[in-house]
């Protein structure tokens, strides 16, 4: 009589591959690259290969924004204000405009990362925001800061978005959230340290005439340029196009997502008006936006207000940049 029991060699991660090859997606989509043989392939490794490749570039692209958004809390400490002669109330128009232009451009900034390559659009959008950031450091007036503000939070506005969904085209659900968190906590590490950066920076006042806070906006955008300029080389594009992988390791990637009813990676997937319309009515949704405002809210309040509070208190700058820094740590 046979005997029908697996091999004492037979692992769970063979068996994983096997329900990756024979995997169909019922009634959507044909497997992908059926010839393709990934026998050789270790899905441990290429995760982790895939790791090295997309999060440490990302969180760093990240932590770039977050320091640009928030180092206008850092300048108002090098007479921001007093140079451009504006008041509390028209400060805090500057702060606020950055969030109107942000929140409308969101929506949009993804539709176009979905029609275009990720390495292009992420990166035009880290080029123009870098730009945005350094023109802020050569402004006159309380308009010439409005504009700025509003251009970088349009710029601005497709990163968070933008990578959150191209994470979405590599990990399975169950591989996503940890992916996720790691690239948000570039905020804290950018918190971390964009006080004492100012600091440092300040020392330039008055070298080419300008003042300590316009060094501190034209040498963040010349960093933030620089990086988008790299971006375009080092982002890659979906699983099925990455250059870094094999063949066997695209089709891997690609089966996974397939297998976990995701189809973005393998252009499966089309945008229609009855997918927001559901994501809209799900209460989901709008639990997930309270619970997101909830962390934004005490977020931005320390990066953008603590320095100012701390200086009232009669704190002397350089101890005020270490105070906050700490804090936000």
């Amino acid at each position: 009589m046979s005997d029908n029991k697996a091999s004492p060699t037979s692992s769970g991660h063979e068996l994983d591959k096997e329900e990756i090859t024979s995997v169909e997606v019922a009634g959507q989509q044909p497997l992908y690259n059926p010839d393709v043989d990934i026998s050789g392939v270790d899905e441990k490794k290429l995760l982790k290969k895939i790791d090295l490749a997309l999060i440490p570039w990302l969180s760093l692209l990240y932590l770039l924004s977050f320091l640009d958004r928030t180092s206008i809390g850092n300048a108002k400490l090098y007479n921001l204000t007093t140079d451009l002669h504006i008041d509390d109330r028209q400060y805090l128009l500057s702060l606020t405009i950055f969030f109107f232009s942000y929140a409308l451009f969101e929506v949009p900034s993804n539709v176009f990362l979905k029609r275009l390559r990720p390495s292009i659009w992420l990166s035009v959008l880290m080029l123009f925001w870098g730009i945005m950031m350094t023109l802020q450091g050569v402004v006159h007036n309380f308009g010439g800061l409005m504009g700025m503000r509003w251009m970088l939070g349009l710029f601005e506005a497709g990163l968070f978005p933008g990578v959150n969904y191209y994470l979405s085209c590599w990990y399975k659900r169950s591989e996503f959230g940890i992916r996720a968190a790691v690239f948000f906590t570039a905020a804290s590490v950018s918190g971390a340290f964009g006080g004492l950066l100012a600091a440092a920076i300040s020392n330039m006042d008055g070298i080419g005439g300008k003042p300590a806070w316009a060094w501190i906006f034209i040498l963040e955008g010349l960093a933030t340029v620089l990086a988008g300029v790299a971006s375009f080389w080092i982002i890659q594009d979906f699983p099925d196009t990455a250059k870094f992988l094999t063949e066997a390791e695209r089709t891997v990637v690609v089966r996974r997502l397939q297998g976990d009813d995701q189809f973005s990676a393998a252009g499966g997937e089309k945008l229609e008006m009855k997918y927001i319309w559901q994501a809209i009515k799900d209460w989901k949704t709008w639990i997930g936006m309270i619970i997101y405002m909830g962390c934004d809210g005490p977020l931005y309040a320390f990066s953008l207000f603590l320095p100012t509070i701390i200086n009232q208190l009669g704190v002397q700058h350089p101890i005020i940049d270490f105070f906050s820094q700490t804090n936000l740590i």
